[in-house]
């Protein structure tokens, strides 16, 4: 399998398709009512809705690079983007769309990326090329797709159906 095939697969199984060994985000935030979406489940942990705030923030940026856009200048820092507002159902159904539009986005600019693009810098002065890029998102997208699951099993809204029981 080429790296592009490759990337292209395991966008998907971290965004909406099942393969046995992980769940995927849309799987991890099926039927989660905002009310749930906002309820942190121990400690300091952050909510699911903070999670998906955090998702949405960095994958937006990367995003704007493959179309060859320049992000705004960073005003906040990481742990700022995991967004403590309060929400609404229509709030919180806005945002899951939100982020998989993103997510449908960087699968519909890799299918137009060749293996040379893939092998690129990812933007002048980033020290890694796109494929770096890719495999550092999926990881990243996979990791809070994960505690997403565990914060949903902790709060006895996770259906076992969806996967990882």
């Amino acid at each position: 399998m080429k790296t592009k095939e490759f990337i292209l697969e395991q966008l998907g199984v971290c965004r909406h398709k099942k393969n046995g060994w992980s769940t995927p985000l849309s799987d991890a935030i099926r039927g989660l009512s905002a009310e749930d979406a906002v309820k942190h489940s121990a400690g300091d942990t952050h909510s699911v809705y903070q999670i998906v705030n955090h998702l949405i923030f960095w994958n937006e940026r990367w995003l704007m690079r493959l179309k060859g856009e320049v992000p705004p200048k960073m005003e906040i820092e990481n742990p700022e983007t995991f967004s403590k507002s309060d929400i609404d159902e229509t709030k919180w159904k806005e945002d899951v769309k939100k982020l998989d539009t993103i997510l449908t986005g960087f699968e519909e600019r890799l299918k137009a990326m060749s293996e040379t693009d893939l092998s690129k810098e990812a933007f002048e002065g980033y020290g890694a090329s796109w494929y770096d890029m890719f495999v550092q998102t999926i990881i990243h997208n996979a990791y809070h797709t994960g505690q997403i699951v565990q914060l949903r099993k902790l709060q006895g809204t996770w259906d076992p159906e969806f996967g990882v029981s």
